[in-house]
């Protein structure tokens, strides 16, 4: 009763993106490389999808090649069910990899290294923001796209590792900002010969444009929430353009860019937090809305700053790292279906669907409650 109550009272709700704000229906729908875009069809994890439209037949080779660097570097899995509908097991953004691939047909993925190739992996952690894994003949990457291309000095071009330039990073760099722009989550891949499993000196093969739209009831909740004097965070790990994209779409006011302009506005990042002295990281915290490319000790940090100004913080989470933050909150949130156990035994409150406009009815509850 006193977890209902102090719902009730919560003046800040900070929420993660993938799957509370979004629907966490990952479906990979363009993949850029250096010879151009090509995009595919379908959508959900039925993998019957097509490649719909390609800049040339070599773009759409260099695409193939991508996802199956993506589908090696993988920790997914993808299942029919006895209803003949696609079921995943983990993360869904790998999962999109695993589902786009049949997509360039069936002998590409029949031809695709096995997970029982696999000579070692080094694990994604929110920290690295990448994952690589090694076979007997080569590494193959994925991660975040600007962190991923500090490693590479080549891309696949046309077949063949060709010195990755100052221009190519800077088009590179334009391209992952174009498809945050459009909400897109963007992945990098790459690869390199050799079973050395240090992640240095890859080849580059292109940007995965990764769709995951917003929840329809979300924006709705928000704007409810913020009726009810209750100020909205998203958290999120992804690029900071398609975070502000997304805050956008679903009414969260991201303030102003560098340019002054409000109409999307700016994430903070991470990297800025740890650039931020004490004073001017609360002053951001005062009026920031949008976070992206964070570390868990980020969350913990701004639930704090949040709570020295007075304000009663309810925060979600799902990953293991995400429980200090959670054990900080005035009122931690589980994800109860992505969730690890590890984070529903450090929360107050399990949300059984994942869905942030039932965090919002919970709140109109505890307030009767806490009324009564």
């Amino acid at each position: 009763l006193p977890s209902v109550e102090t719902l009730g009272s919560a003046s800040v709700i900070c929420s993660d993106k993938t799957g509370t704000l979004t629907k966490n229906e990952m479906t990979l729908q363009q993949v850029v490389t250096a010879s151009g875009t090509t995009l595919l069809g379908g959508t959900g994890y039925d993998p019957t999808g097509t490649v719909t439209d390609t800049t040339s037949d070599v773009a759409r080779d260099e695409a193939c090649q991508a996802v199956m660097a993506g589908v090696v570097a993988n920790n997914a899995q993808l299942d029919r069910a006895e209803d003949g509908t696609w079921e995943i097991v983990g993360d869904p953004t790998e999962a999109a990899f695993l589902v786009a691939l049949p997509k360039f047909g069936a002998d590409v993925a029949e031809n695709t290294p096995g997970r029982d190739e696999r000579v070692s992996e080094n694990p994604f952690s929110s920290e690295r923001k990448m994952m690589s894994v090694t076979t007997a003949d080569r590494l193959y990457a994925k991660g975040a796209p600007d962190i991923l291309l500090e490693l590479c000095t080549t891309e696949l071009r046309g077949g063949a590792a060709e010195p990755l330039t100052d221009e190519r990073r800077a088009s590179i760099q334009e391209t992952i900002t174009g498809l945050s722009a459009q909400g897109f989550r963007t992945l990098g891949v790459a690869r390199r010969d050799g079973n050395d499993p240090a992640e240095e000196n890859l080849t580059f093969l292109g940007v995965a444009g990764i769709m995951d739209p917003p929840r329809s009831e979300a924006r709705d909740a928000i704007a409810e929430a913020h009726r009810a004097g209750i100020r909205t965070i998203m958290i999120t790990g992804d690029h900071p353009v398609t975070a502000a994209s997304i805050a956008h779409s679903l009414g969260i006011d991201a303030g102003p860019d560098d340019t002054g302009e409000t109409s999307v506005g700016k994430a903070v990042t991470g990297r800025e937090i740890d650039a931020m002295s004490e004073e001017e990281f609360r002053a951001a915290v005062a009026t920031t809305n949008v976070y992206a490319r964070v570390a868990p000790a980020h969350k913990l940090r701004i639930v704090d700053a949040l709570q020295d100004e007075g304000n009663i913080v309810s925060m979600t989470g799902d990953g293991v790292n995400d429980a200090p933050a959670l054990k900080s909150a005035d009122i931690g949130v589980a994800m109860g279906i992505t969730g690890t156990e590890v984070t529903k035994e450090a929360a107050t409150m399990i949300l059984t669907d994942d869905n942030y406009a039932t965090i919002v009815s919970a709140v109109e509850q505890g307030r009767a409650t806490f009324d009564n």
